[in-house]
């Protein structure tokens, strides 16, 4: 099979392949489903065999992060989780004001939207040029709730955790961190993080869609926004998926236990890639060149005067999948809101590329990519600033 005939899969930060260990899994949970049944709520032996199951895969996913099992409540995602921790916080919206970055995702910021319609005091804090918060913006606005992504889903670029959080500390704030990047290729510690709410994905390591977990620390008290049954000590109604979270643990296991090896491998793909890029392409831009630290498995890149939906579909048509953006937010009618935080016009917005990888990734992809891409540029036609009325900055 020729190159262009492989397909390569490189938009790892929407959803990563499922890795074998967790396919296994979630497949040894369905056949004992299939061969028995039960709910893990069901006090006989067929529901507990599934209770059993279920409370393996929560403290394996706990161990994973530094946490005890009864820390942490499955969800089917990491946007209900994010919006368990902003919700379930939420106990008295008069009193409630509550800190998002303006690149933070659009299940943390729509949520917190959805707050301030109902009375909490929201402050949306600026980002600098490399994508960071600046804790001296946290002091002044003292909120009672820090939310942020520890790792951007567009950019890679990591929070300073140490900073942020002693920034909130000071003000006696409550801490929560999305970690759905962030546990892909950094150790994720609750504890030496000291963090009070934290949020993993399981599809973003390589576990099955529809699978997630928020971690609450002991002592931190929120409340359900779900009614209809008691699961998950009550804070999350509704039957557990077994076989996800058997599938999501797996995955977890897998991505901690091969870190070291894979997290040197990994930035050597990156690094293939960008340099590869911006020696073909010296006009192009990246988004996390001014970020003293980004997470090793996304690059952004803009092609200036390229429609990056354009890239993309072209891109597909060659065996190559990459995004534009985050996929929850595909659709938009504008372009990222993460680049155009970070200060970039929307017209460059409007032609950056997220390019992320993962377990399954090889040089030879790195490789392929490149080739490939220098067809679609070859074929594409820039755009002109005209064709976009609706996105100048």
């Amino acid at each position: 099979m020729s190159v262009t005939n492989v397909r390569i899969y490189a938009d790892y930060a929407a959803s990563a392949p499922l890795r074998p260990t967790a396919h296994a899994a979630v497949r040894g949970a369905l056949d004992v489903l299939a061969a028995h049944g039960g709910n893990p709520s069901s006090p006989h032996r067929a529901g507990a065999g599934m209770r059993a199951a279920l409370e393996t895969a929560r403290a394996s996913i706990a161990h994973a992060i530094g946490a005890d099992a009864l820390e942490l409540i499955l969800t089917s995602g990491a946007t209900e989780a994010n919006n368990l921790a902003l919700w379930g916080t939420a106990h008295d919206l008069t009193h409630m004001h509550l800190a998002v970055a303006a690149a933070d995702h659009a299940s943390v910021l729509a949520p917190a939207r959805a707050l301030e319609a109902r009375g909490a005091t929201v402050t949306i804090l600026a980002v600098d040029a490399s994508g960071r918060v600046d804790p001296a913006e946290i002091t002044r606005v003292r909120p009672t709730l820090l939310s942020l992504a520890l790792v951007n889903a567009e950019t890679a670029i990591v929070q300073d955790s140490a900073a942020v959080i002693a920034a909130a500390r000071a003000c006696g704030a409550l801490v929560h961190f999305d970690a759905a990047q962030a546990a892909v290729a950094l150790p994720v510690d609750v504890r030496a993080l000291d963090v009070d709410l934290l949020t993993l994905s399981a599809h973003k390591v390589g576990g099955p869609p529809g699978a997630g977990a928020l971690y609450v620390r002991r002592g931190i008290e929120i409340h359900a926004t779900q009614q209809g049954g008691a699961q998950e000590r009550g804070l999350r109604a509704g039957t557990e998926n077994v076989p996800s979270a058997a599938g999501f643990a797996a995955a977890l296991e897998e991505t901690v236990a091969t870190r070291t090896t894979e997290v040197p491998r990994l930035e050597v793909m990156t690094r293939q890639l960008r340099e590869a890029i911006a020696e073909r392409w010296p006009t192009t831009c990246f988004a996390a060149d001014a970020a003293p630290e980004v997470a090793p498995h996304i690059v952004n890149v803009a092609f200036p005067g390229y429609d990056a939906e354009a890239l993309v579909s072209a891109l597909d048509l060659e065996g190559v999948a990459v995004s534009a953006g985050s996929a929850c937010a595909a659709g938009g009618t504008e372009p990222s809101h993460v680049l155009q935080a970070m200060g970039w016009s929307a017209s460059d917005a409007a032609s950056a590329l997220r390019m992320s990888i993962g377990w399954a990734s090889t040089t030879t992809d790195i490789t392929a990519v490149v080739e490939r891409l220098g067809v679609v540029l070859g074929r594409v036609q820039p755009r002109g600033e005209a064709a976009w009325p609706a996105r100048a900055s």
